[in-house]
């Protein structure tokens, strides 16, 4: 079995052609993702640190919209394939 942890980040840090949908809420004081389920911040985020020395300073808070110390985390989308240059286009005229 193959387990995909999707690589999240805050939705205002990504290009609007990069953003997945969203996927949990990042914490902007410990920078960890919390999935949507949560309404708290508690418990084992999703995405993040393993081991934080001391607890951030929202732990246990509810994640209440328009809070200025979380943000929406969205899925980040690989970037859009580069068109391949056309090779008659670079090669120079034949005379």
């Amino acid at each position: 079995m193959v387990y995909r942890i999707p690589e999240a980040a805050p939705e205002s840090q990504i290009a609007e052609e990069r953003r997945g949908p969203t996927i949990g809420r990042f914490c902007r004081t410990c920078g960890t993702v919390y999935p949507l389920h949560r309404g708290r911040h508690v418990g084992k985020p999703v995405h993040g640190k393993d081991h934080i020395a001391s607890p951030c300073a929202h732990e246990g808070e509810a994640f209440e919209p328009g809070a200025s110390w979380w943000e929406p985390a969205v899925d980040v989308l690989p970037p859009p394939p580069v068109p391949a240059p056309d090779a008659a286009a670079g090669a120079p005229a034949k005379a």
